[in-house]
């Protein structure tokens, strides 16, 4: 029973008994060509940017905090309220990094794909 599937896609199945055998390639492969590309360099966070992940919630907490020292009665259930913004700011941000991170290794996965497909071998890590 023959694939619909292309035979690249499946060498295994064409090899028969010889499919433990690695693939002879017709020419050398060139090193400088065979390498995965890199994933893109951790560059140190931004100022402006840690402010905005952790400044703005902290003010905000500690506005809560002050409000609630040195407030009425009322102003306590306004601390709380603010002390709740700020951490569910800082929250959001964390959430939104942490899904930032998950689109990162989808795009290493993606190009230690490509670089299967042309070599043959997954890439050293």
């Amino acid at each position: 029973m023959d694939s619909r599937l292309p035979k690249r896609v499946r060498p295994h199945a064409t090899r028969g008994p010889a499919r433990a055998r690695p693939l002879r390639r017709a020419r050398p492969l060139d090193r400088d060509h065979a390498r995965q590309p890199a994933a893109p360099e951790a560059r140190p966070t931004p100022l402006v940017l840690r402010f905005t992940r952790y400044g703005i919630p902290a003010l905000a907490v500690a506005a809560g905090i002050v409000a609630m020292c040195f407030g009425s009665e009322t102003s306590l259930i306004g601390g709380a309220g603010l002390i709740g913004a700020g951490l569910a700011t800082w929250l959001i941000s964390w959430l939104y990094r942490i899904g930032v991170e998950g689109d990162r290794a989808r795009e290493a996965e993606e190009r230690a794909r490509s670089y299967f497909e042309r070599n043959g071998r997954w890439p050293a890590p």
